[in-house]
């Protein structure tokens, strides 16, 4: 996982929800169990990554353990494929881990089914979040209790081939830009360039990156409260499809066939292979580093240009740390929630690698030490969360995607594609929509 959440990572999220949701029964059944902790006399860990956050976690723990002698940490990692399977077998099993990396799509459906502690009772004791705000929390927080301690702040942002920008003599537009400025931006930079490249990749059927805070900036969240239905209604979406058709029309976004080919794809993505400038997908940079040799910088998701528009962006918690129920060991894999969150040395061991670090404090920790991308990147991050945490007319961080999500997700990215393609028109596939979705989610 990068800094942000990107639309792949969310369609590999969402599998993770539906085997959550094919096992609903044996979780709830299995949530008593006697769990990992009481088997061993070992402290069991278990996280999903790249290999530069695997070592950067046994690291730190190899500290954690030098400074806490009596806790034995037996660690387990792999990617992220996977992972959820194997938990969720693990919990009906009734050997679940004692601590774990959670995703923070999937925290609620695991603590509704009672496999999470609520760790409440241990905030300002042994559970140290000085720094933590409140919106930042809201990633780990379901139904009011705390499930998960968020490892770093994550937003949701556009990747700039900066270089490229300023070889066609154009300059990055300002952090307080609007949806009429992208529109001209991109414009430029396909005139500019005589042709050769758009502006910014087509998102009219992106999601978290692009829609959602679109939707957002007119007061709807994507999903309802209950998750039984999305969240906007058919004039925000019309309107929305309306933007993208202009922006293609204008060639400030690509044809269907370059947004196709890309869709799942980041090798593929526009401006990987050098067809855009902008894109909403920040998979391009992440963890992992770049995939583009091109100079990156970063743009918060343009707000809105019309009458009564809110503050659209929101700040997510990256991943978080949970403890399971059913352990025996939930007090000392709080010690280590603690020791991730404010000790200096994991601090710095970590680095970027779990997102951009949760508090002021961790931040400056470890500014010295990043790449130019890496100070481009959390700048911006600090500066949405800033700006998030000043607006007064901003919606409440959205609630964990219902099961459903994924196909609800990928229906928006092929409408879109239908009409870019001149398969459907929008008001046709208005209703289309719609109707799927509303199967879809059982509402």
């Amino acid at each position: 996982m990068g800094h942000q959440i990107s639309r792949r990572t969310l369609f590999r999220t969402a599998s993770g929800l539906a085997v959550a949701g094919a096992l609903g029964s044996s979780l709830s059944a299995c949530s008593g169990g006697t769990g990992a902790g009481s088997t061993s006399s070992d402290l069991t860990m278990t996280w999903w990554g790249s290999d530069d956050r695997h070592n950067a976690y046994k690291k730190a723990l190899k500290s954690f353990q030098e400074k806490n002698p009596k806790i034995k940490i037996r660690e387990t990692y792999s990617g992220y494929e996977g992972y959820f399977d194997k938990f969720n077998t693990n919990v009906a099993g009734g050997s679940a881990p004692d601590l774990l990396q959670m995703d923070t799509a999937l925290v609620a459906q695991y603590a509704r089914k009672g496999v999470l502690a609520p760790l409440d009772s241990y905030v300002g004791k042994t559970l140290d979040l000085t720094g933590f705000s409140k919106t930042l929390l809201a990633a780990g927080t379901v139904d009011g209790k705390l499930y998960g301690v968020p490892s770093g702040i994550g937003v949701n942002q556009l990747t700039v081939n900066r270089s490229g920008l300023e070889q066609l003599g154009l300059t990055l537009p300002d952090r307080e830009w609007t949806w009429a400025d992208l529109r001209k931006t991109a414009t430029d930079v396909y005139k500019k360039s005589g042709g050769k490249i758009y502006g910014v990749d087509d998102g009219g059927g992106s999601t978290l990156q692009c829609f959602e805070i679109f939707a957002r900036e007119k007061g709807q969240q994507f999903f309802s409260d209950d998750g039984k239905k999305v969240g906007f209604t058919a004039d925000t979406l019309q309107e929305w499809w309306e933007y993208w058709a202009e922006m293609r029309k204008a060639n400030a976004s690509p044809p269907p066939a370059i947004t196709s080919a890309a869709h799942n794809n980041l090798t593929k993505n526009a401006v990987v292979i050098g067809k855009a400038l902008f894109t909403f997908d920040s998979g391009v940079y992440g963890a992992g580093g770049s995939i583009t040799d091109a100079q990156l910088d970063f743009l918060p998701t343009p707000q809105g240009d019309f009458s009564g528009a809110r503050e659209g962006n929101f700040v997510n918690g990256g991943v978080l740390l949970s403890a399971t129920k059913a352990s025996k060991k939930v007090a000392d894999s709080v010690k280590i929630m603690t020791f991730f969150a404010q000790d200096e040395t994991a601090i710095k061991d970590m680095q970027l690698l779990r997102g951009i670090p949760p508090t002021e404090k961790a931040r400056d920790l470890i500014a010295s030490g990043l790449t130019e991308t890496d100070k481009l990147n959390m700048e911006n991050a600090d500066y949405i969360s800033q700006r998030v945490g000043k607006a007064t007319d901003v919606l409440d961080a959205p609630q964990p995607p219902p099961q459903g999500a994924d196909q609800i997700w990928d229906l928006l990215f092929q409408a879109n594609l239908a009409i870019a393609f001149g398969k459907k028109s929008i008001k046709a596939q208005l209703g289309e929509f719609f109707d799927q979705a509303e199967g879809i989610l059982g509402g």
